[in-house]
């Protein structure tokens, strides 16, 4: 396939370049007292995420009380005149569903609380932070590509082989669009 070519599969252009240009393994002790990317992006969410979140509130609230207020809840979305709504993000501006295990690795409530439910984390987090460190322009024509800042997180290095999309990659392809999309876009 010509690399500079960007197939559509199910309507989203995919700059199959770009995705095959990092290898991903998302892995939490790498980030030991080191930012990470809960720490350093707080993503838009739409209703239907936000819904599922607030329905985890109890459960958060066992790995973070950034979301508590007294016997409830903060209101941690910031909504947007166009409807959409943003997840906030603490003093340190690292999203407030994060929190650090005291060996120093920091880690997502939202991914805890989904493996305490058995449910895969694609199922309660945001899209936003599933696809990490791939994103997904929210334009008319929608177009799948990698982070531009990928680079600055211990999890992401540069592929040794161009021509393959990683495994790491092709993980968060299949649980976030489905294997049908990545069989397509292979």
């Amino acid at each position: 396939m010509n690399r500079d070519l960007k197939p559509v599969v199910h309507g989203i252009s995919v700059d199959l370049s770009a995705l095959q240009t990092i290898q991903h393994k998302c892995s939490p002790d790498a980030c030991r007292n080191r930012p990470s990317c809960c720490s350093r992006y707080v993503p838009h969410v739409n209703r239907a995420e936000l819904e599922r979140i607030v329905g985890c509130f109890p459960q958060i609230t066992c790995y973070t009380s950034s979301i508590k207020n007294g016997n409830g809840y903060k209101n941690v979305f910031e909504e947007f005149d166009d409807g959409t709504c943003r997840i906030d993000a603490k003093e340190d501006e690292s999203c407030v569903f994060t929190y650090a295990k005291p060996s120093g690795e920091t880690l997502c409530a939202l991914h805890s609380v989904a493996l305490d439910l058995r449910i895969a984390p694609v199922d309660l987090k945001p899209k936003a932070c599933s696809l990490w460190p791939l994103t997904l322009s929210e334009e008319t024509k929608p177009e799948l590509s990698v982070d531009r800042n990928w680079r600055e997180f211990p999890c992401n290095t540069l592929s040794d082989n161009d021509r393959r999309m990683d495994t790491g990659v092709m993980n968060i392809v299949a649980s976030c669009f489905g294997v049908s999309f990545l069989r397509q876009l292979l």
